[in-house]
This record gives C-alpha cells, sequence and structure tokens, in this order.
C-alpha cells in the first residue's frame, strides 16, 4: 500500500491536474468569446442572435436533409419493388414463350411451308393459313410482351440504382449537416458560458439589457391603446389577485433589484422569471389581442398582449410563437412554448405585466398572490 503522505500528493495532483483542465476550457470559452465580440461595436445580443440564426439554419438544414433521406429510402423501396414485379413479370412472359420458340426450333425454318403444302385440299388448305396466322400472331405477342418485360425491368433496376446513389449522396449530406448543427450549436454554448463565467463579458451583457430594456418601454408606450375592454364580468383591472402563470412553472427572479451572486452586479428586474421547461406551452393570461409576436432584441421571441385599460403582458424567450399580430386571444389561449431565444440564462420564461407602459410587479395579480 502506499504511505499516506505519498497517497495524499496523488491525490492533491491528480484535483489539481482536474482544476487545472477546469480552468483551461473556461479560459478557451472566454477566449472564444473574446474574439466573437472583438468588434467593440458589436452587441452581445447581436452576437447572441447570430449565433441562435446560425443554429436555426443549421437544424432547419438537417431537417430538410433529414426528409430528403426518407423520401430517398422511400423510393429506393418503391424502386425496388418495381424491379421485382417486373422480374416476376419477365420470368413468367419466358415460362409462356419458351415451348412457343422450342416448338419452332423443332419445325424449322420451313415447317409452316410443309404444313400448307401437305395440306389434302383447297378449303384445308386455307384452314392451315388461317390457323398459322393464329399461331404466329400469338407468339408475336409472347415476343412482345417478353420484351417490354424485359425494358421494364432494366428500367426498374436503373432506378434503383439511381436511388441507391443518391440515398448515399444525402446520408453524407445528412453527417455534414449534422456536424454544422453540432459545431453550431457548441460556439453558441462557448458564447453563453464565458458570458456567465467572465465578470467583463456579464458587466457588457448586463449594461445591454437594461439598454434593451429601455428600448422595449418605449417600444410599448408607441403601441395604439385598445381602449376598455369587458370581458369576463370586467376590465383587466379587475382580475387583479386572479391570474395564472402564463405557463405551469416556478418563480426564480422576481420583479425589481436583482443582485448577482457571483459578480455582485445589481440589475433591475421589469418583471418574473419562470423556470420552466423547454418547450411547456405558453398561453395569455387572460382575453386580448396580439399587437406583437416577433423578434425582439434582448428578449428573442416575445410576444405582447394588449388586455385594453391600458394593460400589457409581455412573454419572451420563446422557443416558438403559436400566435400572429392583431389575432384576437380568450384566457388560456396558445401563445407559443418556452424557449431560450435570445436568453442569457438558458430555457425559461420571462413574464411583464405593463399598466400605460410602466411595468408593474405581476406578483399581487397572482391567484395566489406575492
Amino acid at each position: 500500500m502506499l504511505a499516506v503522505p505519498a497517497a495524499l500528493a496523488l491525490l492533491l495532483a491528480i484535483d489539481a491536474r482536474s482544476q487545472l483542465s477546469t480552468l483551461e476550457r473556461r479560459r478557451e470559452a472566454e477566449a472564444l468569446a473574446a474574439r466573437l465580440l472583438a468588434d467593440q461595436e458589436r452587441s452581445v445580443f447581436d452576437e447572441l442572435q447570430r449565433a441562435e440564426e446560425a443554429v436555426v439554419r443549421a437544424q432547419q438544414e438537417l431537417v430538410r436533409v433529414e426528409k430528403e433521406r426518407v423520401a430517398a429510402e422511400r423510393a429506393l423501396a418503391a424502386s425496388a419493388a418495381a424491379e421485382a414485379e417486373a422480374s416476376a413479370r419477365l420470368d413468367q412472359r419466358l415460362v409462356e414463350l419458351r415451348p412457343r420458340l422450342a416448338a419452332r426450333a423443332r419445325a424449322g425454318s420451313s415447317g409452316e411451308l410443309a404444313v400448307l403444302l401437305s395440306a389434302p385440299t383447297l378449303a384445308e388448305l386455307v384452314k392451315r393459313h388461317y390457323l398459322l396466322d393464329l399461331v404466329l400472331r400469338r407468339d408475336a405477342t409472347l415476343v412482345s410482351g417478353a420484351r417490354r418485360a424485359w425494358g421494364e425491368r432494366e428500367r426498374a433496376r436503373a432506378a434503383s440504382q439511381a436511388e441507391a446513389a443518391r440515398l448515399a449522396d444525402v446520408a453524407g449530406s445528412l453527417k455534414e449537416y449534422r456536424e454544422q448543427a453540432g459545431a453550431r450549436r457548441e460556439e453558441r454554448e462557448t458564447l453563453l458560458a464565458a458570458l456567465r463565467t467572465a465578470r467583463g463579458f456579464h458587466e457588457r451583457a448586463a449594461a445591454e439589457a437594461a439598454t434593451q430594456a429601455r428600448a422595449l418601454a418605449a417600444f410599448v408606450a408607441t403601441l395604439p391603446p385598445r381602449g376598455e375592454v369587458r370581458a369576463g364580468g370586467g376590465g383587466f383591472a379587475t382580475r387583479r389577485g386572479r391570474l395564472r402563470l402564463p405557463a405551469n412553472g416556478t418563480i426564480t427572479v422576481g420583479f425589481g433589484k436583482v443582485v448577482n451572486p457571483r459578480f455582485n452586479t445589481v440589475t433591475v428586474q421589469h418583471g418574473l422569471d419562470v423556470e420552466a421547461p423547454s418547450g411547456a406551452p405558453v398561453v395569455a393570461v387572460a382575453a386580448g389581442r396580439v399587437v406583437h409576436a416577433g423578434w425582439f432584441k434582448g428578449y428573442g421571441n416575445l410576444v405582447i398582449v394588449d388586455h385594453g385599460d391600458g394593460f400589457h403582458t409581455l412573454v419572451a424567450h420563446l422557443g416558438s410563437m403559436r400566435t400572429a399580430m392583431g389575432e384576437e386571444v380568450a384566457a388560456g389561449d396558445l401563445l407559443g412554448t418556452v424557449g431560450d431565444s435570445g436568453s442569457l440564462k438558458g430555457p425559461y420564461l420571462y413574464f411583464e405585466l405593463r399598466e400605460k407602459g410602466r411595468p408593474v410587479d405581476p406578483r399581487p395579480w397572482l391567484e395566489h398572490g406575492p
């Protein structure tokens, strides 16, 4: 057995190597983020959007090529089935033709003439000529059918070979696009890792987030007022304390000032962070009209619903949007799904409530209260 000091030294060495490896991975992530954000005029959120768009494009290509692969496999199977059917038809035609060819070979080149000349009477000659003509027509039909079956078999075989070659090409493209999608996803995750672990990147992202919060407030202020809406026995104000969260989840960050535990930076939160699984449904909290459904810098896929009486709700970082601007929605109608578009934190739902353009704490409006 190893002596205690030697064993301790070995454990310390292993731990040191592990820490060194962790630090090296962090350094590489931060170096890549620094290269991605080398242009000081480039926004963190612009770069994040670029990375997300690259991931989406790669995934779309991957889906397209995967569909093409499935179609090629089906076409190959259909071609193989057609070739098998054509081969079966050719075999059947040959079975029918083989005894006739053998009979004609036995008769020789003068067989028909001998049959005609041996007729004892003119009437028998005419009859034999008629019957021989029927036999020759039948033989010609069998030969023609065999030729057609052979041609069909050859065309089906060529189609099968072409589909097999196309499937091989598609399989190669699929592998390439899968690798591209993985690389784009890894680039995005590396950027996010650096933003979360490097103080300079974090502070820059926090400053930009504050700027984008002001831009969002200005945007909401430009939305035309909808006026008073009465639904379910009153306007939106009557629903205070009765709203449900737009997605089933847990509130992880509340309204107001938030202190980052790692960097001790202070940011102002105008809404709630709701932890929910990626892909979970996001619904309207009350009846209203969708006045925005699209990308908004710093918020990713953003849907804004005007509930009338000066009230708006906002749900952000959606993975997908299932509504469109101008659409009337009822409470509980699907707006989209939870995702991480434009998010520096991973998949979650951001939820805001604004009254006459001013953000208000949504907690008192929820059915379970603050």
